[in-house]
């Protein structure tokens, strides 16, 4: 997966205020599973192509290197709560490295919400890890950086409170064991823009759902335009993602998931 890009928009996540929605009662979230169905949306086009400029990449080499050495980059996350669509009270974050999955050690002090509404994280150049995020009144999250960070980034998404997420459980029949985690995966085409028939296949067990018309849809684990798709109750550890398209691999990731906690990932295609 790549690395953030310098002020993606922030879009794609913000279908994830949906979920408001089902908790007001809305809608039904019910228990699905993490199953492929056996077609998808879109699949009876031709496959995508070098003639598809959202695709192009796949079929072309890795790009060389080209990041000049600096001794730290700058990472500016723009978080919002999925309500209020604010930076929750009290937010902190914290930048940690992938292995050290239960921060023990982590690369940045807590940083505070500065007066332009981001966090901003210094961190050496190369780092490749991931983010704390926690506040008094939303769910814990781990974003995880895509790719190892060489310049400085910006990115924008929304976190859910926990009164969203109990509303959600309470409404959709989705009973939420706090023993499991959460996963929300963000996928992109080759431009950058949220992309549509991807699925995506985990190797651990949990609930699929993808979104529909901006709605939650239970079971589905193919993205439309929204490009979103994720995973409730899922077992702690690490989990292996594999996103497709028309069949064809666009991108593979590991992610981890901790008890009670959101952990959300970028999937974005790479040059094969």
């Amino acid at each position: 997966m790549r690395a953030p890009r310098e002020c993606r928009p922030a879009r794609a996540i913000a279908a994830l205020g949906a979920l408001i929605g089902v908790a007001l009662g809305c809608t039904e979230l019910a228990p699905g599973s993490d199953t492929l169905p056996e077609t998808f949306i879109g699949a009876n086009r031709p496959d995508a192509g070098p003639a598809d400029p959202a695709w192009a990449c796949l079929d072309e080499p890795p790009p060389g290197s080209a990041a000049p050495n600096a001794a730290s980059v700058v990472l500016t996350l723009t978080v919002t709560d999925i309500v209020t669509l604010r930076p929750p009270e009290g937010l902190l974050a914290r930048a940690c490295a992938k292995v050290d999955v239960l921060c023990g050690a982590p690369t940045t002090t807590n940083v505070a919400v500065a007066e332009d509404g981001s966090l901003h994280l210094e961190v050496p150049q190369a780092f490749d890890g991931f983010v704390e995020l926690t506040s008094p009144a939303t769910v814990s999250t781990m974003y995880f950086l895509n790719r190892p960070l060489m310049n400085d980034a910006s990115e924008a998404f929304t976190i859910v409170s926990r009164a969203a997420l109990a509303g959600l459980a309470m409404q959709g029949n989705v009973p939420l064991d706090p023993n499991l985690g959460h996963l929300l995966v963000r996928t992109f085409d080759c431009l950058g823009a949220p992309a549509s028939e991807v699925s995506l296949v985990s190797d651990v067990e949990g609930t699929a759902f993808a979104f529909v018309d901006g709605l939650p849809n239970p079971g589905l684990s193919v993205t439309t335009a929204d490009g979103l798709v994720g995973f409730v109750n899922v077992p702690i550890g690490y989990a292996v993602l594999q996103a497709r398209r028309r069949e064809r691999l666009i991108g593979t990731a590991s992610l981890f998931v901790r008890p009670g906690w959101f952990t959300y990932g970028d999937m974005e295609p790479l040059p094969q």
